[in-house]
């Protein structure tokens, strides 16, 4: 059943690529492509089989670009994330995948922003180019962790990422995600059925980075709502 549905997720994903790539010429500050993200986020999870319960969204709109800070659990975090943060939302992600045809062509063309993590000049100007985006009123989905948890935890946060909060000077918005790595832990493409939660903090304000970081770290372990069965 599990390859049933991945094949049919990845089928709609071309898809989707293509028409994010046929409409990049008009798409004026992203709102087309902000709304086909939107929509292929969702048809994904309901083709999945995840539900997902959200917790303080009603505290933002959408116009506003912000930067929101969240643990990573597995792959299903990029769905959940696109389909119900208040937010047109956009990822930074390893420059690796560009070379993806189709699908990494069209993150370039929606506005995600690659990294190159081997080059510390080139991954500078990957942040200045999140900083602009949030000027354009997307948010960026920042994980500080780095990668993926091993284990279900969460792990240290990474400093270099708060570059673009100093930076832009966008209100910082922590999320806590759970029952993503139950459905999908690392190291696996299978995805489970089942429900996961998301609670959308309240915004923090960008502290002296070492203080910060911890911080932020705090707030999200703690509004971990674990799922119930």
């Amino acid at each position: 059943m599990w390859l049933i549905r991945n094949s049919i997720v990845i089928i709609f994903s071309f898809i989707i690529a293509i028409l994010s790539l046929l409409i990049y010429p008009i798409d004026y500050r992203y709102r087309v492509s902000s709304r086909l993200l939107r929509f292929w986020a969702r048809v994904v999870l309901f083709i999945l089989g995840v539900n997902v319960r959200v917790y303080g969204a009603d505290a933002y709109d959408k116009q506003t670009g912000r930067i929101y800070i969240s643990n990573h659990a597995s792959y299903l975090d990029i769905f959940v994330q696109i389909a119900y943060l208040p937010a047109n939302v956009r990822m930074i992600y390893k420059k690796e995948i560009n070379r993806i045809p189709l699908l990494g062509w069209a993150m370039l063309a929606t506005g995600f922003i690659p990294i190159d993590r081997s080059n510390a000049r080139k991954a500078m100007r990957s942040l200045e180019s999140a900083t602009a985006r949030i000027s354009k009123g997307l948010s960026v989905v920042i994980y500080p962790e780095g990668t993926r948890t091993r284990d279900g935890s969460v792990g240290e946060f990474k400093r270099g990422m708060f570059v673009i909060a100093e930076k832009s000077g966008a209100e910082i918005v922590p999320v806590s995600l759970s029952g993503t790595f139950e459905l999908m832990p690392r190291g696996t493409l299978k995805s489970g059925s089942g429900k996961v939660n998301m609670v959308i903090g309240k915004a923090v304000k960008y502290s002296e980075e070492k203080v910060f970081a911890g911080h932020l770290r705090e707030i999200i372990i703690n509004n971990l709502k674990p799922v119930s069965v």
